[in-house]
């Protein structure tokens, strides 16, 4: 009977000090491989996009108007572009529909951001917007040269994510939304 009480009291002690004490929850880092950036030319326009990313051109509904994404096949993310020609399109009503598409996520942010963008020795100018929270499109961008040429972009995930979850990527694609927007050309004026 002893030795059945003093078994007992050893596994409860043995027991007592091996505590299980839950870890935090966190995300999974998200490392990428350095990038270089490859041209990417059409008719229109040109400009230099990362090697992690593939351009897939889409047939456009609209004639003039040219679509294309560019496909983060490994964050599982693509950024969808359209260019518009502005021959003889009203650019104010094509701001205020890029306007109008990034302040539509606005009953689900926690806030969006603008940031101007401009290079006027190579006539573009535009707009990054950057809507935090759980939104279906965390960044969005519109560059024209005001007189003839228009582009805009919106990354979407493919699946449902959590902001914090998906911050460092949406960092990654920000800052190639940035390099595009610095070493696009312009091919019509």
């Amino acid at each position: 009977m002893r030795s059945g009480i003093l078994c007992l009291f050893i596994v409860l002690a043995l027991l007592s000090c091996n505590e299980y004490t839950p870890k935090p929850k966190g995300y999974q880092r998200v490392m990428r491989q350095p990038v270089e950036y490859i041209e990417f030319s059409n008719t229109e326009f040109s400009f230099l996009y990362p090697n992690d990313a593939c351009i897939e051109s889409l047939i456009s509904e609209t004639k003039p108007e040219i679509w294309f994404s560019l496909h983060y096949k490994q964050y599982n993310a693509t950024l969808h572009c359209t260019y518009i020609p502005l021959l003889n399109q009203d650019l104010n009503k094509i701001l205020d529909d890029s306007y109008r598409l990034a302040y539509s996520h606005v009953s689900m942010a926690q806030g969006i951001s603008q940031a101007q963008f401009s290079d006027s020795l190579r006539h573009t100018f535009g707009i990054i917007y950057d809507i935090q929270g759980s939104v279906a499109s965390p960044v969005q961008f519109y560059i024209t040269d005001n007189t003839s040429n228009f582009l805009r972009g919106s990354l979407y995930f493919d699946q449902t994510a959590k902001a914090d979850s998906i911050a460092q990527v949406v960092s990654f694609v920000r800052n190639d939304i940035v390099h595009i927007m610095e070493s696009l050309e312009w091919k019509r004026r």
